[in-house]
């Protein structure tokens, strides 16, 4: 039964456009008494290219940015988990059933699919943190990359008893499997699962998906099941977009660090659109023109969803 792959663990102000674009200088203390869903809804912050994306990850990692690649990862899987939180809140807790059995709660069930790289590290760090938070999190993560940083990273969720779903030569996982038996397992998680989470693809993905990876697009272009996208939905050029009109359409997107040229028109659709990633220096966001606004409270993301267009 599929049930055991996801756990049975018992573990406003009306929203207006931020006005204050400068961003160099930290929010006011008073901006922590905001409730936790204000929004900074319309914000016009700058759509960046791959270039740039890659050019501010190397200056965060160099000297002056001084962040190392774990601690990106882990505010970047903070945002999304944050972000979850936000978009498909957790249901309370419900009475055991007749039977004792404990009920499932609304939205309970989070499917995160990683990729090998950057962007399956932060899906990692997400399903950590939502597991904490309380939802009973799996992972879907048929080709894992062997960095250390990644195999600390999977340690961790198994430390968790984080449910995973990968590859049969990796006796640590969860649900060791053949390769041809991957896309089942995935299919059969992708139904049982209330939201899915997009982190198989980056900004630096180039080229037609090969397996195992396929299957999954053409299984989110097929699902009824909500989907959150990290970045840019995993197929899409970074600054293209869906060019061919082939790939899935996101049911929300989290935008990390800034905007990517290949969301702006998915985003001026007036689709929900967050950023995450909270800890790009100030000096830096001036520098770049980066036009980011500022982040509510303690929150790792903020709502920038634009107005739809009057039709």
């Amino acid at each position: 039964m599929f049930s055991t792959i996801f756990g049975s663990r018992t573990t406003e102000p009306s929203p207006s456009p931020a006005t204050d674009a400068r961003y160099d200088e930290p929010p006011s203390l008073s901006a922590s008494t905001a409730p936790r869903t204000v929004a900074r809804r319309g914000h016009a912050a700058r759509y960046i290219t791959a270039d740039e994306a890659k050019q501010i990850d190397a200056e965060l990692m160099g000297p002056h940015g001084a962040f190392s690649l774990d601690q990106l990862m882990e505010l970047a899987g903070l945002s999304i988990a944050q972000c979850v939180s936000e978009l498909y809140p957790l249901g309370p807790p419900l009475p055991l059933d007749a039977n004792g059995i404990k009920q499932k709660r609304t939205n309970e069930r989070v499917l995160l699919c990683c990729g090998p790289g950057n962007q399956g590290g932060d899906g990692l760090v997400a399903a950590r943190h939502l597991t904490q938070f309380g939802y009973a999190a799996s992972i879907f993560y048929p080709k894992e990359s062997k960095g250390e940083i990644f195999k600390r990273l999977k340690k961790q969720c198994e430390n968790l008893e984080l449910p995973l779903i990968a590859p049969a030569p990796l006796a640590s996982s969860s649900f060791p499997m053949a390769p041809d038996a991957q896309a089942n397992a995935f299919k059969r998680a992708l139904t049982q699962a209330d939201v899915v989470v997009d982190c198989v693809f980056g900004f630096s993905f180039h080229g037609p998906p090969r397996a195992p990876f396929d299957f999954v697009l053409k299984a989110f272009k097929a699902t009824d099941r909500p989907i959150l996208s990290v970045d840019i939905p995993s197929g899409w050029d970074v600054e293209k977009g869906n060019v061919d009109g082939e790939g899935f359409t996101a049911d929300a997107l989290i935008s990390l660090t800034a905007p990517k040229l290949g969301v702006k028109e998915y985003a001026e659709e007036g689709r929900t659109h967050w950023l995450g990633g909270r800890f790009v220096p100030f000096a830096m966001v001036k520098e770049r023109g980066l036009n980011l606004p500022s982040f509510p409270g303690s929150m790792q993301c903020v709502d920038i969803t634009m107005s739809a267009p009057e039709q």
